[in-house]
């Protein structure tokens, strides 16, 4: 009789514990969880690379009088981290449309294409003008990485269905708060593409 008990008190253990774990429609799974950290600790790896043994000089120069610096294209960077992720937050203020797994995907690598593109050209926002905030390589990557551990942090803790929430976005077209999440690693990824144009620079300091 004691056996049969433990055996029903276990079970029931079991169906409750699955139904705290179930994830429901619009969640992230630890699967879009491990991709996004994986794909924001590559971005960040990758930016570092590029800056970390940056003189001053190298840091500040300009190709031409409407040409970012390296400081300057970091400093975008910087600050576009903060408005993504809040447009990521704020989606669930949105159009709940939840789409297939198949459609979550071709937008993701859609995205990443897109942006990846610098053959296309855009003005940043106003408020995410660069202002010479970081003056050396060493205190914008205190900062970043700083800033790239809470977005991280923001990934692992969001409870909000981010997946299931949609919006209009201009030529990226209706994409979800899972994909503003994508959305960073890949907009990192364009400006250090546009970092390397300045990097090879002829002209660039040696």
């Amino acid at each position: 009789m004691k056996k049969y008990v433990s055996t029903i008190t276990l079970m029931l253990a079991w169906i409750i514990g699955s139904s705290f774990n179930t994830v429901k429609e619009g969640d992230l799974t630890k699967e879009d969880r491990k991709y996004v950290i994986s794909y924001l600790k590559q971005s960040q790896k990758e930016l570092f690379s590029r800056i970390k043994d940056l003189s001053v000089e190298q840091w500040t120069f300009k190709a031409t009088d409407t040409t970012w610096s390296p400081a300057e294209i970091c400093e975008h960077i910087f600050k576009a981290e903060s408005s993504i992720i809040s447009r990521a937050d704020a989606m669930d203020t949105t159009t709940w449309s939840p789409r297939g797994e198949d459609y979550v995907q071709e937008k993701v690598q859609f995205i990443i294409d897109f942006l990846q593109n610098r053959e296309r050209k855009f003005n940043a926002p106003e408020r995410l003008q660069p202002e010479n905030q970081f003056s050396t390589p060493k205190a914008f990557l205190s900062e970043f990485k700083q800033k790239r551990g809470e977005s991280i942090d923001y990934v692992n803790e969001v409870e909000k269905p981010l997946k299931g929430y949609y919006k209009d976005f201009g030529p990226l077209g209706e994409i979800s708060g899972y994909h503003w999440l994508v959305f960073i690693s890949a907009h990192t990824q364009r400006h250090i593409k546009q970092l390397d144009e300045v990097l090879e620079n002829p002209d660039f300091p040696i």
